[in-house]
Order: structure tokens, then C-alpha cells, then sequence
């Protein structure tokens, strides 16, 4: 124990695996009462269940303890972070406890809701006369214990989440990771469920150069910035600057966890009542090998772009932190005005930033127009970029934790 204690870095790394190892174990334990071949076929028809599953650590494949993964954490830290942008006197009040409590109240909400779902997407998998100890139950029951056990899982991942944000590595988002990578071959291969991508060795070769040029442009890209100049005149050191970061890539790789699953959800939902209702418009409209459909998907990239790039800023509330810490923009008058020039900046690197997203995201449908099976490197490079992203946030805390091990004063 005490050579754990004298290595941080090596104690955290254990943690970190042996939290992903009951993930995984989590993951593969079925619900009891269900049918597992009628449950995969079931969930297997809602496309969008399986994109939403890879980018928050879900498993949609078949109910299982950890089905919902970090899905409804992740969805309530974006509707939080959503309440915290309308900058409201209550709640800018709160303490971190009361913040923390009423998060997890959110997610608690939406892990309900979001069970509920499941559970009614499986209602053709559940066995009558289940059997627990000698028992027999109806199909009420086991409706009713699935959802409390997909609940309770739901919490019992974001627990551990946040138990590796506290002693592990890689903080809550490394949950995510198994799922991501797991789920990369099936993305190439038939991502969208339209075309399957072949995975002969000349099919894999352009693969991994292209992943490869991915990686490399989009590290660039998360590289650049827009450093605005800011002075605080009451400070002793007066004449010394500091600056606002604005990262070209505001939204980081946040578009990519759901753009797919929007794109799908309408067209999951009610393929089977527009295709006798006249909706084939619609149906055009979420197809990603039409013209209509690519258009539509840039444009949810887009809109995805701006509005995580809004929560992740603020440039409203940044400004008025600022008037109260007496921090001033060279050559901007305080208040209204700062708080003009920081949206005009938030939006001009959103704007650069939400087309790169787009380029990468749109160009591959494109090229699908004419090689089928192509443009499941959508799907593919979006789940690449949110594992960059990831694996960088995981790479600078080893690196921090490692120096913080090795420095010495004398």
C-alpha cells in the first residue's frame, strides 16, 4: 500500500481500468425476464439507439445493467449548463453541493424517462411467467423491474464516473472510451444501415490513412485560438496582459456525440406511419445518401456547433464576471459594449469552426453519393474525433500527474 501511495499515477491507472472492467462486466449481464434474441431485434430497428449508445458508453445492442451507459448524465449536464447560461440570479446563489444535488436530480429524471423508453421498445422481448427463486411473474413486473434495474444502473454509472474523476484518470468521460473504441469497426463497416463498407485490405488501408489524416487535422484544429487582450488597471502589475481564450473549435467535439442521433431520431420514431401517411418527404430529409438529406445533416452540425459552443462560453455572463472582476478589453468600453464584441468574436470562431465540422462530417456522404458504403465515414470520424478529444484530455493529466511525481525541489 505504501508503494501505491508513493505512485499516484500508477494508483490512478489502476482505478481507472478496474472501473472500466465493471463496466464491461456490466454491460455483457442481461435483465432478467427478457428475451435476448427478440430484445436485439427489437432495439436493433432504432438506428439512433446504437449512434447514441457509442457516444455516451451505452450498450443498445441488448438491455443489459449499463444500457443506458452515461446517456442521461451527459444529457443533463447539457440541460444544466443550458439554465446556468441564463445567467439567473438563484441560481448563479447555489452552492456546489445544491449544484451537484439538483444535477443529479435532472439525470435521475431523464434516466426515468429514458428507461421507460427502453423498456417499452422491449415489450415484445419480455418473458410471461418469469421465474426468480421459484416464482412466477407476470409481465408487469418484469416491465417494472427492468426500468428500476436500468435506472439504478444509470446512477450507478454516473457514480463511478465520478469516483474516477476523484481517484482515477481521464475524469467521468473515460466511461465513454470501451464503447467508442468497440463501436469504431461497426461504424466503418454499416454506420448508417445503408451500405456496408468492405474490409479487405485495400479497404482498410485507405481506412487508416485517412483516420490518420483526420487525426492530424483535427489536433491542428483544436490547436488554434483567438487570444483577446484583457487588462485589469487596479492591479499592481497594471502594464501586464492577460487574454480570452476563444477556441476555434468552441463546441470541441460535443456536435459529433449527436448530430447523427438527431439526424435519425425522426426518421427511427415514425418511418413506419410515414410510409403509409405520405411522409416520403421527410424520409428524404433524413437520408444521408440524398441531396436534401446531406444539406440537412450540415445543418444540424451547424446548429450543434453554435449551441454547445454558446453553453461552453457564454459570452453574456463571461462579460459580466468580467465587469465585476474590473477586467476590461483594450479599446472596448465595458458592459453593453464588451458584451457585444465577445458574441461577435464567439460567433465569427463558431461560424469558422461549425464549416470545418460540416467539411468533415459532409464531405464523406458526398463522395457516398458515388462509392456506396463511403459515407459511413461519417459516423466513423465523428466517433475518431470525439476519442481525440478524449484521449488528449486523459494524455495532459498523465503528463501533469507525472511531472507533479518527478519534480523536486532540491
Amino acid at each position: 500500500m505504501k508503494f501505491f501511495r508513493q505512485h499516484d499515477l500508477l494508483q490512478r491507472g489502476l482505478v481507472m481500468f478496474l472501473l472500466l472492467a465493471i463496466l464491461l462486466i456490466g454491460q455483457a449481464i442481461i435483465l432478467p425476464g427478457i428475451n435476448p434474441e427478440i430484445a436485439h431485434a427489437a432495439l436493433a430497428k432504432r438506428t439512433y439507439l446504437g449512434l447514441l449508445g457509442i457516444s455516451v458508453g451505452g450498450q443498445f445492442k441488448l438491455p443489459t445493467i449499463f444500457t443506458l451507459g452515461l446517456g442521461p448524465y451527459m444529457t443533463g449536464l447539457i440541460v444544466w449548463q443550458a439554465i446556468s447560461a441564463l445567467d439567473l440570479e438563484g441560481i448563479n446563489r447555489l452552492s456546489l453541493s445544491q449544484t451537484g444535488y439538483l444535477q443529479k436530480i435532472i439525470t435521475l429524471v431523464l434516466a426515468i424517462l429514458q428507461s421507460s423508453q427502453i423498456v417499452r421498445y422491449l415489450q415484445p422481448a419480455l418473458v410471461s411467467g418469469t421465474q426468480i427463486g421459484g416464482v412466477s411473474f407476470n409481465k408487469t413486473f418484469v416491465s417494472a423491474s427492468a426500468m428500476l434495474i436500468l435506472i439504478a444502473g444509470s446512477m450507478l454509472t454516473v457514480f463511478l464516473g465520478e469516483f474516477n474523476a476523484d481517484k482515477g484518470l481521464g475524469g467521468i468521460s473515460v466511461l465513454i472510451l470501451p464503447g467508442i473504441i468497440l463501436g469504431l469497426p461497426q461504424l466503418l463497416q454499416k454506420g448508417w444501415k445503408l451500405h456496408h463498407y468492405p474490409l479487405t485490405h485495400y479497404h482498410l488501408l485507405v481506412a487508416a490513412g485517412l483516420t490518420l489524416l483526420v487525426v492530424i487535422i483535427f489536433i491542428m484544429l483544436l490547436q488554434i485560438e483567438l487570444r483577446i487582450p484583457v487588462q485589469n488597471p487596479f492591479l499592481v502589475d497594471a502594464g501586464r496582459q492577460s487574454y480570452l481564450p476563444f477556441r476555434l473549435l468552441v463546441a470541441g467535439s460535443m456536435p459529433f456525440m449527436f448530430s447523427a442521433t438527431i439526424f435519425t431520431l425522426p426518421r427511427s420514431i415514425f418511418k413506419s406511419s410515414l410510409d403509409h401517411n405520405g411522409g416520403h418527404w421527410l424520409l428524404q430529409l433524413t437520408n444521408p445518401q440524398t441531396g436534401i438529406g446531406i444539406l440537412m445533416y450540415g445543418i444540424v452540425l451547424m446548429f450543434l456547433s453554435y449551441a454547445f459552443g454558446l453553453i461552453t462560453i457564454q459570452p453574456l455572463k463571461l462579460a459580466k464576471q468580467m465587469k465585476e472582476n474590473d477586467e476590461y478589453l483594450i479599446n472596448v468600453f465595458p458592459g453593453v459594449y464588451t458584451s457585444r464584441y465577445l458574441m461577435q468574436r464567439f460567433l465569427g470562431m463558431a461560424t469558422i469552426g461549425g464549416f470545418c465540422l460540416v467539411g468533415l462530417g459532409v464531405t464523406p456522404l458526398i463522395i457516398g453519393l458515388y462509392a456506396p458504403g463511403f459515407e459511413n465515414f461519417t459516423l466513423y470520424f465523428g466517433s475518431v474525433v470525439i476519442l481525440i478529444t478524449i484521449m488528449q484530455s486523459l494524455i495532459d493529466q498523465v503528463r501533469a500527474l507525472y511531472t507533479r511525481q518527478q519534480y523536486q525541489i532540491f
